[in-house]
């Protein structure tokens, strides 16, 4: 665990926001494999590509806690998504949370959804030195999930080039589907 953490520190935040998604995806593929997981992870790995504002409104709509906030489709998506949420997205992600969730915060898939929010909130209007400690804490979180069921941890050395030096720790835009295992 030791080599794994000063890895993880090397890493910029977008690097680590990407290790985030990819355990995400370990976690939904080992606990729920029945499920396709396609369009979470299309929302996951669409973030690093635009600014973080845009990509984590996009993303939130797959944390169950938004989602099923309200009874409807258009409530859901006028009063938690401002209009953006697509009614056949909606459907679909609904759809894939049924029986897993109802929304509740503490349901640990929803905790688990909450993470790369939790890791944005760290991030916003700060620099990386502000936002070092706090997210390598939320990946701590997230090891904790996986190793719950006993889950092995990604690798980093897909995001190994991901590093620190990269605009000032931030890191790069980058189009990061190519480390997704479900698309």
């Amino acid at each position: 665990m030791e080599k794994l953490e000063l890895e993880l520190e090397r890493l910029s935040l977008a690097g680590r926001l990407c290790y985030l998604f990819m355990c995400i995806e370990k976690y939904l593929t080992t606990c729920y494999p029945e499920r396709d997981w396609a369009l979470v992870a299309k929302k996951c790995w669409q973030w690093t590509n635009v600014y973080w504002n845009e990509g984590c409104d996009i993303y939130s709509a797959v944390v169950p806690e938004f989602l099923l906030e309200f009874d409807n489709y258009e409530k859901t998506n006028m009063l938690s998504f401002e209009g953006r949420l697509s009614e056949k997205d909606y459907l679909e992600l609904t759809k894939l949370f049924a029986g897993l969730t109802t929304g509740n915060a503490e349901d640990e898939i929803n905790q688990v959804l909450m993470l790369p929010i939790e890791f944005n909130n760290e991030c916003e209007c700060t620099d990386f030195e502000y936002a070092d400690k706090p997210t390598l804490e939320i990946l701590n979180r997230m090891l904790h999930f996986l190793s719950l069921h006993h889950i092995s941890f990604p690798s980093v050395c897909s995001v190994q080039d991901m590093t620190v030096n990269q605009r000032n720790g931030w890191g790069n835009f980058i189009d990061s589907e190519y480390l997704s295992i479900i698309i």
